[in-house]
């Protein structure tokens, strides 16, 4: 009897052990020995499984336990249907009812409750949902298993319906309304109750097999179409109420509210444009209408075809009140600029430089109208008086359409236009006019050739060729009758011919020699000179490059030579730009570009060592910094070049001529007013040179150095 004592002791061990594994412990401080089992006492060692699948067994593992006479579960309290295997093992089947919580074992005597709760193993189920298709608002039906522990719904895309939301829930089904941001696609089922350590939820969700086709609204028809900006556009069609907003093309907005089957836009926008509506679903999801054409302006006539620039124009039609602009061929009138304009007339003043061809009626919802082609008026000459006559005299020009003409030429040269009308204009001939025929220039651009022609009573002498030593050099001129100049003047840096030449050297009827005036414009420079008979006359062009000195009343800003580190910051310093290589330029002792720079070429906010960037009375300097191109750079419209002087852009004038910039090779000094900047110029702030390189320009060769003040 002992030794089968022990052997049964032994067995209750083990299986204690293995069901620790899959079972909850009930009471950690017992232990189940063979004092125990010889007791009376009922105790509960662990139950399980755990969790349990409701309708499967349930097993209590501990003493005693055949004096258990009922069994309460949550949800399933007062159980008898007790299986009995022996007084250490009983078991039951779980009710469907059963929640999770603590089991409580009653006997005769007592009430035995488990340390931990039971739980379930509920794998919720869809078999299906009905209606397949519905409408947002309207109630779904969804049939399965466990659904009584579903937390939400959610729709796509993303929608989410919450428990206290549904209209009902059982075990097997439950409704819910259709939320109206709800797409078409699967449902999803949540029990929302799967808990990670750090309290994040991962809920179960349990997709339907088939799709929801949910309604979505349908356009019928657009009314009017075509529709005429600015006027009302109704869209007809089902199911409106699903509508959230409108998109017009052109991107206008509106929002709706209370539509069924149509939608009225009382005002269309001004810039509505041609396309597809969209009705924008309160779902997210977009409906698009058939083409949505627009009314635009017609032209049914016109005051006239054969026109003049400046004088009045009318445009006759239909839906002209549409138009914002007219646009002829070189100029444009906006609506504004119109003198009147109506549903069926415009009328306006023909741009200055208008010019003959076909003109276009435009709309705020870009949409076009062309219109006739037009030819615009030229002049005509039918006289010049006198034909004969000498530089800076009058000329009277005779003939029709002369109040177009913007410019007279003579050869080469402009004239001064100091009186006009149609009909006769009066023009100071220019230095430099040659014989021949004149050409005049209209506003638009139009050039007309005059049959008639005028002689230049000029007696100047013949040059044959002019060189230059540069600035302050000698300027040597050969030719014939050179001995008729009396006088040689030249321009300054406003190209006006103000400064006289007082110093030659040797002079002859074929051989001149003069010195350029320090001070006069340098590059390509044009001497004007004036005859013993007081004829005046043009030298042929003549490059005289050069820089000016630097002296001790210069106020060196950057030279661009490599310095001690407590000196000015030469060509060792920031370089923002990256637009010249520095191994390069060091050893020349200035800036040469690469071939396309960026924004800066050089750059620089920190303060001089010794003090700061010198500091000036604006009004009484002005910039200089020297420039020279290796080989002629070809410019482009928009390009620009400027020195930053304390933050402040001086946009640096480069000589441009021919639509190339070309020093020949040789260092000249560029000047700039300096007037608009603060007084006394900054101290501090950004330093260099910036490049608005637009165009893209190729700049290769173009050096820069000494960015200096000098006084005026």
């Amino acid at each position: 009897m002992k030794k089968r004592n022990k052997l049964m002791a032994l067995w209750m061990m083990c299986l204690i052990l293995i069901s620790s594994i899959t079972f909850t412990a009930c009471n950690e401080d017992e232990e189940l020995d063979t004092n125990q089992m010889g007791s009376s006492e009922v105790t509960l060692k662990s139950f399980g499984p755990s969790p349990a699948m409701r309708g499967g067994e349930l097993r209590f593992i501990g003493t005693n336990l055949d004096k258990v006479q009922s069994i309460d579960i949550p949800g399933a309290e007062g159980i008898t249907e007790i299986t009995k295997v022996s007084k250490y093992e009983i078991r039951i089947a779980i009710p469907q009812s059963a929640e999770p919580g603590y089991v409580t074992l009653n006997t005769a005597a007592d009430k035995i409750t488990s340390l931990t709760p039971i739980g379930y193993s509920e794998p919720i189920t869809i078999s299906g949902f009905s209606p397949k298709s519905a409408k947002a608002g309207a109630t779904i039906k969804i049939e399965g298993d466990y659904l009584n522990i579903v937390e939400e719904v959610i729709f796509a895309d993303g929608v989410h319906v919450l428990k206290a939301d549904f209209v009902s829930q059982s075990r097997e089904e439950l409704e819910v309304k259709i939320p109206s941001e709800a797409q078409t696609g699967k449902i999803i089922v949540s029990d929302g109750a799967d808990i990670l350590s750090d309290g994040e939820y991962i809920p179960t969700w349990i997709y339907t097999e088939e799709e929801i086709t949910l309604t979505l609204p349908t356009i019928e028809a657009l009314n009017p179409n075509p529709v005429k900006a600015g006027e009302s556009l109704t869209i007809k069609g089902k199911d409106f109420d699903l509508v959230a907003k409108v998109i017009l093309p052109g991107g206008a907005e509106i929002e709706v509210s209370d539509a069924t089957t149509q939608i009225v836009i009382e005002a269309t926008p001004a810039d509505i444009k041609e396309g597809t509506v969209t009705l924008v679903a309160k779902s997210g999801i977009e409906v698009l209408s058939s083409e949505l054409k627009l009314v635009k302006p017609a032209i049914s006539g016109v005051s006239a075809t054969n026109v003049k620039n400046g004088e009045a124009f009318t445009i006759n039609g239909s839906d002209l009140d549409l138009v914002t602009e007219v646009t002829f061929q070189g100029a444009s009138v906006a609506a504004e600029e119109f003198i009147s304009a109506s549903e069926s007339s415009i009328e306006l003043v023909l741009p200055a430089i208008a010019n003959t061809g076909v003109f276009t009626l435009n709309t705020a919802s870009e949409t076009s109208t062309e219109g006739e082609s037009l030819t615009f008026a030229v002049p005509a000459v039918t006289g010049i008086n006198p034909d004969a006559v000498k530089a800076k005299e009058s000329i009277t020009i005779s003939g029709s359409n002369l109040d177009v003409v913007e410019k007279v030429i003579f050869g080469a040269v402009e004239g001064t236009i100091e009186v006009v009308t149609e009909t006769e204009m009066t023009v100071t001939v220019p230095i430099g006019a040659v014989n021949g025929a004149i050409t005049l220039v209209t506003l638009n651009g139009t050039e007309v050739v005059t049959t008639q022609e005028i002689t230049i009573n000029v007696t100047l002498p013949e040059i044959t060729s002019i060189t230059s030593e540069g600035p302050g050099g000698i300027i040597t001129v050969e030719g014939i009758d050179l001995s008729l100049i009396k006088t040689i003047y030249l321009a300054d840096a406003d190209g006006e011919y103000t400064i006289p030449v007082t110093d030659y050297g040797t002079k002859s009827d074929t051989y001149l020699e003069f010195y350029h005036v320090e001070g006069s414009a340098k590059g390509d420079i044009t001497p004007l000179m004036i005859t013993v008979d007081g004829d005046e006359g043009y030298m042929p062009e003549v490059y005289c490059g050069g820089v000016d000195p630097i002296t001790e009343a210069t106020e060196m800003i950057m030279d661009f030579n490599v310095r001690e580190e407590s000196d000015w910051h030469g060509l060792d310093w920031d370089n923002w730009g990256g637009s010249y290589d520095q191994d390069v330029c060091k050893p020349l002792g200035y800036v040469i570009l690469l071939s396309n720079p960026g924004w800066w070429i050089v750059g620089c906010n920190h303060p001089d060592p010794n003090g700061g960037w010198p500091g000036v009375n604006s009004a009484d300097y002005v910039l200089k910094i020297d420039i020279k191109t290796e080989t002629p750079i070809t410019v482009n419209d928009g390009f620009s070049i400027a020195t930053y002087i304390g933050g402040n852009a001086v946009e640096i004038p480069l000589p441009v001529k021919g639509g190339v910039i070309d020093t020949k090779g040789d260092w000249i000094t560029i000047q700039m007013d300096i007037s608009g900047l603060p007084n006394p110029t900054p101290a501090s702030g950004d330093y260099g040179i910036i490049c608005n390189n637009a165009a893209d320009m190729d700049w290769a060769g173009l050096s820069f150095d000494n960015m200096r003040y000098d006084p005026k």
